[in-house]
């Protein structure tokens, strides 16, 4: 099977040449300048704690996965009660907590394949309503994922729509729609794949197109014909259905807590903007429209502006998507 190009999110911000942009995709903290989680290789030197009483009793938070890899979602969940008022940091940046079902607090740390190997520390504090506070530190290893190498030979046409114009108008549209913190999850269980084509091109690939290094592979590409159903891969709100001129007919589902999925290149839609889609119902219509050389659909999903493997999402993961 011939692997097509797909365009594969949010452009590069200007500064990089026009073979450079094909196909790259940024976090979202690296557009708007603000300081985030995965802009880099690593997440920066741990935040002081002095004079803190860190412990690591599993009383007050868990951590799953138990052994995460590069591109995986970590999830933590902390035991904060009703009143509470819970903060986490992964090494030293701060992450946002939600409350969950039966109690307490999450926070969900997205990891792609600038987040280094190795060890980082995950840090909590929870004050309580009669004001003791309660502290916890984690160390977490994260191990590394093997990705793998794409190379594409791409005709001079596909380069005419990458333009300063549609970079500005492609980063206006998604840069407000990923920001979105929606405080409720709609999502229940695990996430389902959008297509029923197979996957040509996965997670984290390293793309070389015309002989140029270019940015990993932000999400999965799905081979399907023309016209077949993409449903949506959990219950969410339609935060965006719009024609961009390099993700093409573009859809990005809110699933609420930081959590939403994109799915481009439509040929048509099947929702409009502020509508709420259960798990598995048709969201649009496998297309190739925009930065792409065939029918197939480009699935993204995002933490907290960071994009992670969507697959990952597909598995019961405790705490996250495990019933």
């Amino acid at each position: 099977m011939e692997t097509s190009l797909c365009h594969s999110g949010v452009p590069k911000a200007p500064g990089r040449t026009l073979a450079q942009t094909v196909g790259a995709i940024v976090c979202l903290c690296a557009l708007v300048g603000a300081p985030a989680i995965g802009a880099g290789p690593s997440f920066g030197a741990p935040a002081d704690e002095s004079g803190a009483a860190a412990t690591s009793t599993g009383s007050l938070v868990r951590v799953f996965p138990t052994a995460p890899m590069q591109g995986d979602t970590l999830t933590v969940l902390v035991a904060a009660p009703s009143g509470s008022d819970a903060t986490v940091t992964f090494d030293g940046n701060p992450v946002a907590t939600y409350p969950v079902q039966g109690g307490g607090r999450r926070a969900l740390i997205g990891t792609d394949p600038d987040v280094a190997s190795g060890a980082h520390r995950i840090g909590v504090v929870v004050h309580g309503p009669d004001g003791a506070v309660r502290r916890s530190t984690r160390e977490v290893r994260l191990g590394a994922t093997r990705f793998g190498v794409r190379h594409l030979s791409l005709p001079p046409s596909t380069f005419g729509l990458i333009t300063s114009a549609n970079l500005a108008t492609e980063r206006r549209a998604l840069v407000p729609v990923l920001s979105r913190r929606t405080p409720v999850a709609w999502w229940h269980g695990t996430f389902s794949t959008p297509s029923g084509g197979p996957i040509d091109s996965p997670y984290g690939e390293q793309g070389w197109y015309n002989g140029h290094r270019e940015w990993w592979h932000a999400g999965v590409d799905f081979a399907a014909p023309q016209g077949a159903p993409v449903v949506a891969a959990n219950t969410g709100v339609v935060a965006l259905a719009r024609a961009l001129p390099l993700g093409g007919n573009t859809v990005v589902l809110d699933h609420g807590q930081g959590v939403l999925t994109e799915y481009l290149h439509l040929s048509a839609f099947a929702v409009r903007e502020g509508e709420r889609v259960v798990h598995g119902a048709m969201v649009g219509r496998i297309g190739s429209t925009g930065l792409v050389t065939g029918p197939g659909l480009h699935w993204g999903l995002y933490v907290n502006g960071i994009p992670v493997n969507p697959l990952f999402w597909t598995a019961p993961q405790p705490g996250l998507t495990a019933p």
